[in-house]
């Protein structure tokens, strides 16, 4: 069975058709199951995976660890924990190491659960808990993450708490990031090794840098780890350097006794180490003379003595982008997973996760000749992975344009595709999704555009639409054939939705995202309103009835157009960009000097002042929506209120939904029912202005 016609669920195949079926609705959100970090045994027979569903009594996420049979699929639950993840095989695939929260407000603990039968071994006891467990080659030990701090986390200290927090010092410029809070220099996450069959955790690292997740060296002699461990890394060129650290030591390292494995400047994403030691990673050969505000990946390959490796990039063409998948509202809320990434064929290639033109694959890249070659179909959205120590067997969770991501074992000795589990197929044979359409089109200046529609599952050519744009963040990231729930609730709604990859887009090559640096908003407007004059030149659209919708950068740009371009009825603007200057100082991160700037605002407001939306809002007529996370760390809650105000001020058409609680995130990840919540506005929203219909909760 070739990749092309693997086998995927019933309800991924092609839009259903209508028959008795409904359209989707907001509150099907609640239905949907995700497959999160699926976890392939060493002997490829079996998966485990986390399994993540919505608890609606308690309006949250919920996760157990599951496990299917790699031939007949079959899954069932292994724990039987509200939070158990991240489950680990060891080496000989006769345990499972998984982590596990008691309850909501008490932090995760390493547990170890015998494969043969028998209850899960807790091992930590932590007092903030531990993470990203990783076997020892021999399986007799697993080193973790915890944010422990021993000389701060004893009895007396814990105890004698004060009441309220104290204020806090701030001394560096990055100091909160979104979806984590204000970061917690006393608390960083440090390596930590244990006895697999217990005992007392022993800290390998500590100091004022983080350490990321360990994995061992396939001699078992080191751990090693990637991290940031620059003074000021949020002036320069974002790095994490890969490094090692005996798992003997008797007391942790500051420092001086890591060892850097591979000697590069640059990022490093994912990691394999090859029997002869070689370490291959994704990353980027950075220029230091030169700030893009995109830097695409490549497969690298360190070979020498540690650390004076010798560093070459392996793929012989960039038209993939190494590590990355695509934008989507249906990836999994919690439980995550890793990169697929691996050695195989001996060591003579490297399997891994690319995008290419709006689909995210797994691709083979000779180390010796550079060739890319893509192994599984472009018109699939692969998320996370794991793969056999041979490299041969993979488990994925794939999905499409028409199902969230399912579990799918791939066998790369005869390109077989096959789904193991598809928890969301039955509930979708009752749904009519719209049908949707890939497009291409040409810009100003003849350069192709990629982009989709969704129609309305009842839809008739010769009928008249409205029409919604929806325009995705980043701006460096690509839409493709990710499924979205918030699309097909509009096209359930009667709405044609046009969702498009405008410069700036991943997935194109690194000229084409880098393109919009110094210039953004610019040609990627275009490329979106040519977007929307190529669907009206196919018919069956109501040029009355436009509306147009995004998020992140895609709010930027959503205020952007209506104040440049009066077409659009209505226009939803989420989590946006108003203000530049403000956000340059309240984002939560601090590389826009010189990535996306040339100098600092205080130095030319000006090239601020030209791109920020707001400086237009006496152009805006069009009824504006704003929707904004009060949680929101990466673009704070006052880009939205500036936006807001800056209209009402003008006595012009305007509302905000505030979402308490919520961060950057809420679309993807946010509580269920605020999730729904945040859907039933911006449809409620579309159908006052572009379907004529009451809409009295807005005063409108």
């Amino acid at each position: 069975m070739t990749p092309e016609t693997a086998s995927i669920p019933d309800a991924a195949r092609a839009p259903n058709a209508t028959g008795a079926r409904r359209p989707m609705r907001e509150d099907d959100l609640l239905r949907f199951v995700w497959v999160a970090d699926p976890q392939i045994s060493p002997d490829g027979a079996r998966v485990a995976f986390t399994r993540v569903w919505v608890d609606r009594e308690s309006d949250d996420y919920q996760t157990a660890v599951w496990i299917a049979d790699a031939k007949t699929g079959g899954a069932r639950a292994l724990t039987s924990g509200k939070w158990d993840s991240q489950p680990r095989w060891s080496p000989d695939g006769t345990r499972l190491a998984f982590v596990r929260k008691t309850a909501g407000d008490q932090p995760p603990q390493l547990h170890v659960l015998p494969m043969a039968g028998g209850e899960a071994q807790c091992l930590t006891t932590l007092e903030k808990g531990a993470g990203a467990p990783a076997w020892s080659p021999d399986g007799t030990r697993i080193a973790f993450t915890s944010g422990t701090n021993p000389e701060i986390d004893t009895p007396e200290k814990t105890k004698n708490k004060p009441k309220h927090e104290p204020a806090r010092i701030v001394q560096k410029p990055v100091f909160r990031w979104n979806d984590q809070g204000f970061v917690d220099l006393e608390h960083l996450d440090q390596l930590w090794v244990i006895p697999a069959a217990g005992g007392s955790p022993r800290q390998l690292t500590r100091g004022e840098f983080a350490a990321g997740a360990p994995r061992w060296s396939r001699d078992g002699r080191r751990v090693m780890f990637a991290a940031d461990r620059r003074a000021e890394p949020w002036f320069g060129h974002e790095e994490a350097r890969l490094y090692s650290v005996s798992p003997e030591l008797e007391s942790p390292t500051t420092g001086e006794a890591l060892e850097l494995v591979a000697d590069y400047s640059g990022t490093v994403i994912a990691w394999a180490e090859r029997e002869d030691g070689a370490i291959a990673t994704i990353g980027k050969l950075l220029d230091s003379s030169r700030f893009a505000s995109y830097d695409q990946m490549d497969v690298l390959l360190s070979e020498g003595a540690s650390p004076l490796r010798k560093v070459r990039r392996v793929n012989a063409t960039r038209d993939h982008a190494m590590g990355e998948t695509l934008s989507a509202d249906q990836h999994p809320p919690r439980g995550g997973g890793g990169v697929p990434f691996a050695f195989a064929e001996n060591g003579r290639v490297i399997l891994t996760l690319a995008s290419r033109h709006g689909g995210a694959m797994l691709v083979r890249v000779d180390l010796a000749s550079g060739e890319v070659r893509e192994l599984t179909p472009i018109q699939r959205d692969i998320s996370v992975g794991s793969a056999t120590p041979d490299g041969r067997r993979w488990a994925l969770t794939v999905g499409s344009p028409t199902t969230p991501g399912d579990l799918a074992i791939f066998d790369t000795a005869n390109g077989e595709l096959r789904t193991l589990y598809a928890p969301n197929q039955d509930w979708l044979a009752e749904i009519a999704l719209g049908a949707i359409e890939e497009i291409w089109y040409p810009s100003f200046d003849g350069k192709q555009i990629q982009g989709w529609m969704v129609r309305p599952p009842d839809f008739d050519p010769k009928g008249s639409y409205p029409l919604v744009l929806e325009i995705h963040g980043g701006p460096h990231t690509a839409y493709g054939v990710a499924f979205f729930h918030e699309f097909q609730v509009l096209a359930g709604a009667g709405y044609v939705v046009l969702y498009t990859n405008p410069r700036g887009s991943t997935s194109y090559g690194e000229s084409f995202a880098d393109c919009i640096q110094y210039r953004y908003p610019g040609d990627d407007v275009q490329d979106l309103l040519l977007g929307v004059d190529e669907v009206v030149k196919r018919g069956s659209i109501d040029v009355k009835r436009l509306g147009v919708t995004g998020g992140s950068g895609g709010g930027l740009l959503t205020n952007w157009i209506i104040a440049h371009d009066q077409r659009f009825a209505a226009a939803v603007t989420q989590r946006c960009v108003a203000d530049w200057i403000s956000m340059v100082y309240s984002s939560d991160f601090a590389l826009f000097m010189p990535y996306w700037f040339r100098r600092q605002p205080h130095e030319d407001p000006k090239e601020y002042l030209d791109r920020s939306p707001y400086m237009m809002a006496d152009r805006i007529q069009t009824p504006l929506m704003v929707i904004h996370s009060e949680e929101d760390w990466r673009t704070p809650i006052g880009q939205g209120e500036t936006m807001f105000r800056a209209l009402l001020q003008q006595r012009k058409t305007c509302v905000m939904v505030r979402f308490p609680g919520e961060n950057h995130e809420l679309s993807r990840s946010g509580m269920p029912t605020r999730r729904v919540q945040n859907q039933e506005h911006i449809r409620a929203w579309f159908d006052r202005w572009l379907q004529g219909k009451p809409a009295p909760q807005y005063g409108v």
